[in-house]
Order: structure tokens, then sequence, then C-alpha cells
């Protein structure tokens, strides 16, 4: 097990990171969760209108995301990326958390789901030096944009990897959202059941890439010669 396997993992939390957000549009008010562009620019209309409850609706969501990015932070402590335990208890503590829309009304089922992306977001994971946001897609494809860019100026600096894997994170998201919905429609609330499965059966087998991986940041050097 090694970057593949990683890889493989980053782009199924993107996947349900898809899946959480298209739910959201499309039973929640049209609120999304995944990243907080929008919610900001509706605050802005809200504080220009005078919509007192529209502007605490909003800014409610975007403090439940940015709590969640700081829980991340708190938790994961440092920039550098590193096979650290502390990554699967986030993914644990997600997959508790994301049964829980299934019990509760929608507005604090968005305000969870919010929480959720920020804390998902928070975690800085990298691969080949290459940092993977997993929730929001506006890095991602920008990320690709520019790697064309520079191909087209024929920059050979440039792995493709650069190019790849932001490519991966927005086709990952997108047939996450196309999935989550069409599973909505037919289950409604008891794919929060199956979002939570996904998320420990990920949380649990990131400990077995821990435990088995020698490489834990993965830069050719054995784990026993690093930092434990």
């Amino acid at each position: 097990m090694g970057r593949k396997t990683l890889f493989s993992w980053m782009c199924i939390l993107t996947f349900l990171a898809g899946a959480i957000n298209g739910i959201a549009v499309l039973g929640y008010d049209g609120t999304t969760v995944s990243h907080v562009t929008g919610l900001i620019s509706k605050a802005a209309i809200g504080i220009a209108n005078g919509d007192l409850k529209a502007i605490w609706q909003v800014t409610v969501v975007i403090i439940a995301f940015f709590v969640g990015a700081i829980i991340a932070g708190v938790v994961t402590r440092e920039r550098a990326f590193y096979l650290h335990k502390r990554y699967g208890f986030i993914i644990l503590a997600i997959g508790l958390l994301a049964i829980l829309p299934f019990f509760i009304d929608k507005f604090h089922s968005i305000l969870l789901f919010a929480f959720i992306m920020g804390l998902q977001n928070g975690m800085v994971v990298s691969f080949r030096g290459i940092v993977v946001r997993m929730t929001h897609m506006s890095g991602n494809l920008t990320d690709l944009g520019v790697f064309i860019g520079y191909k087209i100026r024929k920059n050979k600096n440039e792995h493709w990897l650069t190019g790849f894997i932001p490519a991966a994170a927005l086709v990952s998201f997108l047939i996450g959202g196309v999935i989550g919905v069409l599973t909505y429609n037919a289950i409604s609330k008891y794919i929060y059941i199956i979002i939570s499965a996904i998320y420990l059966i990920l949380g649990c087998f990131y400990f077995i890439l821990q435990r088995t991986c020698k490489d834990k940041d993965f830069n050719g050097i054995a784990d026993e010669l690093e930092k434990q």
C-alpha cells in the first residue's frame, strides 16, 4: 500500500463531498455546503437588503464550516502531510456524524453538513507534493487550467500528475453529486446510512494504510528513520 492507495482514498472522500453537496442543494433549499463563496455572496445580499433572517441563516452555515476547519487544524496540528492516526480519527468522526441528518430537521442538517465539509476540507492531504482539497472544486479547476496553460507554453517542468490530480478530483466530485442526487431521490434520508457506512469503512481502511505503510510521508525514507 502506498501512494496509489492514498490517492484512491482521497478520490472516494471527494466523491462523498460531491454527494453531500448535491443532496444539500437538492433537498435543502439550494444551500451549498462544500464551499462558502456563494454563501458569503448571499450574506452580502442579505445585508444590502436588510434581511436579518437571511443574514442569520447564511452566517451560521458559514460559521459551522469555519468551526469544522478549526477543529481539523487543532487535530492535524500541521500543514505537512504525514500518515498520522489523527486523519483516520477525523474520518471516523465524520462517519458517526454523517448519519445524524436521518434524525434531525433540515436546518440543523445543513449546519451539520457544513461542519463536516469544513472538517474534511481542513485536512491537509498531499499527493506527490500537491495539496489536495476534497470539498471545493474552484481550486482544482484553477490548478487544472494553469497546468494546461503551462503545457500550451511547453513548460517541461510540469509533471503530468499536476494536472491529473485536480482533474480526478473534479470527476470524483461530479460523479459523487450525480450518484448522491439519484440515490437521495430513490431512498431519501436512508442515503445517510450509506454515506456514514462508507466514511466509517474509509476510516478503518486508513488505519490499515497507516499501519502497513513504512514510508509515511511518501518521501522515499523508511518510517523508522522518520518521526513517529
